[in-house]
């Protein structure tokens, strides 16, 4: 007669299943996250945010927190979009996602314009406000001050991406979010960086700071707006 150990009954099948199978839906979890946040988290956020790249480390000021701020927040926003684009964060909203498809459209192009405009000015508030926390730090040590630095410019980036959704329709309310977002950005990065100091050193950072604006204005098209309310 064979050993017990070789049969199995459907009671036993429905016990062993959950110490197999749980282990690999949190891996198999994991590494979809992993995967959302590297392909497409990164490619967005390292590609699409490049003008207030180029406007942070071109920043006459605040280098000693801007720089090692942003550097983190490249690595960390991935993440972030991945989660909420996976399901694992909520916004309220689902994730605006952008396929294949609708890339195809003229709408898909913009769609990608739009998101470009979002993450540079969520990276922006992020990094400029992360650095402001860290200078008004003046009674912490250098450490100190990064760090604190650093946590407020994780919680930043944290709700700015969770803005996306909300920010992304053609939408009067959305505009006028996309709007507040466009000044506060802009806002902080001469308040904080500089940009338009006329440091020698620094040529190309009007050059970053007019490129922003200029990309808010295409994304704002107030030109439409004027036009809707003269034929209403």
């Amino acid at each position: 007669m064979s050993p017990r150990s070789d049969l199995q009954t459907n009671e036993d099948q429905r016990l062993s299943t959950p110490a197999t199978t749980a282990p690999d839906s949190r891996l198999a979890t994991v590494g979809r996250w992993l995967w959302t946040s590297g392909y497409q988290g990164l490619g967005q956020v390292a590609l699409l945010s490049a003008p207030v790249l180029w406007l942070v480390f071109r920043s006459p000021r605040g280098a000693a927190f801007l720089k090692p701020t942003v550097l983190v927040l490249v690595v960390v926003s991935p993440l972030v979009v991945g989660a909420f684009r996976e399901g694992h964060l909520s916004a309220g909203r689902p994730w605006p996602t952008i396929t294949s498809s609708s890339l195809s459209t003229a709408g898909g192009y913009w769609s990608i314009f739009r998101r470009a405009v979002l993450l540079n000015h969520v990276l922006g508030v992020a990094a400029y406000g992360g650095a402001a926390v860290g200078l008004l730090g003046g009674s912490l040590t250098r450490a100190g001050s990064l760090a604190a630095a650093l946590c407020g410019a994780l919680v930043l980036a944290c709700c700015g991406v969770a803005a996306v959704p909300w920010l992304t329709p053609e939408t009067t309310r959305a505009t006028l979010g996309r709007l507040c977002l466009a000044v506060t950005a802009l806002g902080f990065a001469v308040a904080v960086g500089a940009p338009l100091s006329g440091d020698p050193r620094f040529r190309t950072a009007p050059a970053a700071f007019v490129l922003l604006v200029c990309l808010s204005v295409v994304d704002l098209r107030p030109w439409s707006r004027l036009a809707a309310i003269r034929s209403a």
